[in-house]
């Protein structure tokens, strides 16, 4: 099975008030290496829902995961989108009678054609005839997916020129009207066939209308009507971690804004780390593998530890008795106590009283050759005396036996009791940033 990237990369950019920053830097004196994001409700390639513009519309919460991770028909637009104009007859040329899968991508070429840094990228957009959203809602889509963005730029000039008019701005208002989700800004669809499994997650958050989103190609799967559980914790304000969260509503003669904007400042959340974010010649999340996809996505396996009392070790001889020998190399290993789930991810005990790994684990888990090690609670004892005091790089033991020995973490996972098998399929993407540390993700495990 192979793994497509079909995301823009997240880095400064002249169009997008969303932005990667880094919070702290090993050149400017810090301990360690860690990622940040601002996002300012759109940018790069992202997800919105009916309620960004549309009142009492849903939020991107309120749809099945299944709208977010399933079955892809890809349709070839661009013959006609060289004319500059797709009309809705040459989409229903491509689609035919009957229904659609839930998720559809519209290949114009767009994105493949002219790079996102260009002006041209914004300035010279196919239009899309906006019936073909309402088209494709009637036909059972529910989320459709362009390689083109639909946002427009306002000038900042007294004068009011070098403003950008999106022609498409209608056509995603009338998909939202019609209770489609929207994710723009797709590229490489030049690597895919006309169908796929496709992972559009955007990151998990509360009332959330847009969100960033890295969708995924799959070229194969085993099944067409897979379980999917979503395992991530959602953004939310927070008294360890460095979040602000808030909710932009306002209602004006120029329509509804319902949108959610945040500053992340730091690992936290489910996330990813590369051995980068400790070790400071380690690999950055671009060195591994297919930039980590080949590593967080594939088989895993869960170890069941969630009824040791809180907190406690985990040691090697625990580890040996749960996994009853069901370990094989190259696969993902989930540590599963059900922290977040007994404590919540909001309580101070969800630190203090955390179960950990001890050396003898940590020795244990790299003797198995996993692609990474994913857990829902912190690995380091010494993570609970943050943020009471400063601790340094060298006390995370465990974070550096794992990074050195080349093994990347996924953490911060919940409701993994949802999960009734052992062996599973793990998805957690992570976004696309130029950040080297790690990234945000959206984690879902899939039962084919």
């Amino acid at each position: 099975m192979e793994y497509i990237s079909l995301a823009q990369t997240i880095e400064p950019h002249w169009f997008w008030e969303s932005f990667p920053l880094v919070s702290q830097s090993y050149s400017d004196g810090d301990e360690f290496r860690e990622f940040g994001l601002r996002w300012a409700g759109k940018g790069f390639t992202y997800a919105s829902a009916p309620g960004w513009h549309f009142k009492d519309k849903p939020t991107l919460d309120d749809f099945p995961i299944e709208n977010f991770a399933n079955i892809a028909q890809v349709i070839d637009l661009t013959q006609s989108a060289k004319t500059g104009f797709i009309a809705a007859g040459d989409f229903t040329d491509k689609i035919g009678l009957g229904s659609l899968p839930k998720i559809i991508i519209l290949k114009t070429g767009h994105s493949d054609t002219i790079p996102m840094r260009r002006r041209e990228y914004f300035t010279q957009i196919p239009k899309l005839a906006p019936a073909i959203a309402e088209i494709a809602a009637e036909r059972g889509v529910v989320n459709i997916c362009i390689d083109f963005s639909c946002d427009s730029s306002k000038s900042k000039r007294a004068d009011f020129t070098q403003a950008i008019i999106n022609p498409n701005s209608e056509f995603r208002d009338r998909a939202h009207s019609a209770g489609l989700i929207v994710t723009e800004n797709l590229c490489n669809l030049d690597k895919i066939g006309s169908e796929v499994f496709l992972l559009c997650l955007p990151i998990k958050g509360e009332g959330m209308t847009t969100s960033p989103t890295r969708p995924v190609a799959l070229t194969e799967w085993p099944s067409d009507t897979p379980s999917i559980y979503d395992v991530s914790t959602p953004l939310l304000n927070h008294w360890r971690w460095r979040m602000e969260i808030w909710r932009d509503k306002s209602e004006s003669s120029d329509g509804c804004l319902d949108q959610t904007q945040y500053i992340q400042s730091g690992h936290a959340f489910t996330h990813c780390d590369a051995p980068r974010h400790m070790e400071q010649d380690g690999p950055t999340i671009q060195d591994l593998p297919n930039m980590g996809l080949d590593l967080f996505l594939g088989d895993a396996t869960i170890i069941d530890i969630s009824d040791i009392e809180l907190p406690s070790p985990v040691t090697a001889d625990l580890l040996e008795r749960r996994c009853g020998g069901n370990i094989k190399q190259n696969q993902r290993i989930i540590l599963r106590s059900d922290l977040t789930n007994r404590l919540g991810y909001k309580s101070t005990r969800w630190h203090t009283h955390a179960p950990n790994i001890d050396a003898s684990a940590a020795d244990w888990l790299i003797s198995k050759k996993p692609d990474a090690i994913c857990l829902d609670f912190p690995q380091d004892y010494i993570a609970r005396e943050m943020p009471g005091r400063h601790v340094y790089n060298h006390e995370f033991e465990i974070h550096h036996k794992i990074f050195q020995a080349g093994i990347p973490f996924i953490e911060d996972l919940k409701d993994l009791g949802e999960v009734k098998q052992e062996n599973i399929f793990l998805a957690a993407v992570p976004l696309k940033m130029n950040c080297i540390d790690g990234a945000p993700m959206r984690a879902v495990i899939i039962n084919w």
